[in-house]
C-alpha cells in the first residue's frame, strides 16, 4: 500500500488544502506560497509539536487527519455516534469538556466520538429536558452553553478514571492485556527488521510470563501481518482490555538518542493519568533491571495511544543507532531483564490497594 506524504518541494491541491489549515488555525500568514516551502514547513512542525504527533515537518496520513480535525469548533456540524465511522475533531473535545466541566463522563478528553460519549450526551439531554437521542445538533449545544461551568479542585475525567483502576486493582490474574510490537514504516527496512524481531523476542517473553501468573494475553500481530494503527486500537477495546502495551526497538537520525522511553497519551485538550502513571512506572521497573541508564516520559496523540479506552502505553527499548544500547540489546540479558521489569510494572499496576 502507497502511503502518501507531502513535504519541501511538493505542489498541488493538497499542498494548497495544508496551506489552507494552516492559515486558519494560525500559523501561516495569508499571503504565504502554495507551494510547500521552508515557511509551511516550520508551520507544519509547530502543529505536530502542538497536537503530539512525531515532529517531522512531514505532512502524512497522521498528520493530514489531524489538521482535518483541528479546523472544526462546537457547533460547526452535528455531532452523533456514528458505528464503524467514528467522528473525529476538535470541536468533539470541545463537547467532552463541556460535558466533563457538567459533571458528565464521556470517559477521555480525546476527540472521538464513542459510545462512552454519546452516553453522556444522553444523560445530558435527559438531564435538561431534551430528546435523549445522542445527537448533537442546536438545541443540545444551546443547553451546554447555558448551564456550561468549571469543576473546582482538579481534572474531573482524570479522577474518574483513577476512580475506575481502583475498582480493578484485584491482581494482575484475570486481566486482560493486549501486547503489541510497534514499528516505524519510514525508517530503513534493515534497522527496521532488526528493530521488530527484538522487540518480538520481548513480547513474547512477556506473553510467557504474563500466562503464567493467570492473565489472559492477546496479541495484535500473528507471524509477520500486522494491522493498522487505528485496527490494533479497535481491537483492544473490542476485547474490552485492561491495557495495551505496545513495545517498540527505537531507530533514530540522531545517534545520540539512547535509553528508555515510555509515551502515554496527551493531547491538545487533555491527557491519559493512568497511561502516564503506567509510563512512569515501566520506565523506572526498566532502568532498576537493565542497564540502561536514562529514561523519560513523553506524551502523544498517535493514534494507538489516543483511540483506546482503556490505558495505553508505548515503550521504546533502547536505540539501534546508539552503539551502547546496540550492545546492550544484542548481547547478555537485557531482553529478558526488560520483560521481567515489565511484568513487575504491570503487576504492581494492578495490586490490590492496602
Amino acid at each position: 500500500m502507497t502511503i502518501t506524504r507531502f513535504s519541501i518541494g511538493d505542489t498541488g491541491p493538497a499542498i494548497s488544502e495544508i496551506r489552507d489549515h494552516l492559515i486558519r488555525l494560525g500559523l501561516l500568514n495569508e499571503n504565504t506560497s502554495d507551494r510547500f516551502d521552508e515557511e509551511m514547513f516550520n508551520a507544519v512542525k509547530t502543529f505536530q509539536h502542538q497536537r503530539g504527533l512525531s515532529v517531522d515537518g512531514i505532512v502524512g496520513p497522521d498528520t493530514w487527519r489531524r489538521l482535518d480535525e483541528a479546523v472544526w469548533s462546537l457547533g460547526d456540524r452535528v455531532l452523533s455516534y456514528q458505528v464503524g465511522n467514528l467522528i473525529h475533531g476538535d470541536d468533539v473535545a470541545q463537547l467532552q469538556q463541556r460535558l466533563t466541566q457538567l459533571g458528565f463522563s464521556p470517559g477521555n478528553v480525546d476527540g472521538i466520538f464513542g459510545r462512552r460519549t454519546e452516553k453522556a450526551v444522553k444523560e445530558f439531554q435527559r438531564a435538561i429536558g431534551a430528546p435523549d437521542d445522542g445527537i448533537v445538533g442546536v438545541h443540545t449545544i444551546q443547553g451546554l452553553n447555558r448551564l456550561n461551568r468549571t469543576v473546582a479542585g482538579g481534572n474531573a475525567a482524570a479522577l474518574r478514571e483513577k476512580v475506575r483502576h481502583e475498582n480493578k486493582r484485584t491482581g494482575i490474574a484475570n486481566k486482560t492485556i493486549v501486547l503489541d510490537i510497534g514499528t516505524d514504516p519510514f525508517i530503513d527496512k534493515y534497522l527496521a527488521d532488526q528493530a521488530t524481531e527484538l522487540a518480538s523476542k520481548v513480547v513474547k517473553l512477556i506473553e510467557g510470563k504474563l500466562s503464567a501468573l493467570g492473565t489472559n494475553v492477546l496479541l495484535t500481530h500473528i507471524g509477520d501481518g500486522r494491522p493498522a494503527t487505528i485496527t490494533r486500537a479497535d481491537f483492544a477495546n473490542e476485547a474490552a482490555a485492561d491495557l495495551v502495551l505496545s513495545v517498540q526497538i527505537g531507530v533514530a537520525d540522531d545517534a545520540s538518542n539512547n535509553g528508555v522511553l515510555g509515551y502515554y497519551f496527551a493531547g491538545t485538550h487533555g491527557y491519559s493519568l493512568l497511561g502516564k502513571e503506567f509510563a512512569q512506572l515501566l520506565v523506572t521497573e526498566i532502568l532498576d533491571y537493565t542497564e540502561f541508564n536514562q529514561g523519560d516520559l513523553v506524551g502523544k496523540s498517535w493514534p494507538l495511544l489516543r483511540a483506546t479506552v482503556m490505558p495505553a502505553v508505548r515503550i521504546d527499548l533502547g536505540f539501534l543507532t546508539s552503539v551502547k544500547d546496540r550492545d546492550l540489546l544484542t548481547s547478555g540479558d537485557t531482553l529478558a531483564d526488560s520483560a521481567e521489569a515489565t511484568v513487575s510494572a504491570l503487576t504492581k499496576f494492578f495490586a490490590p490497594l492496602n
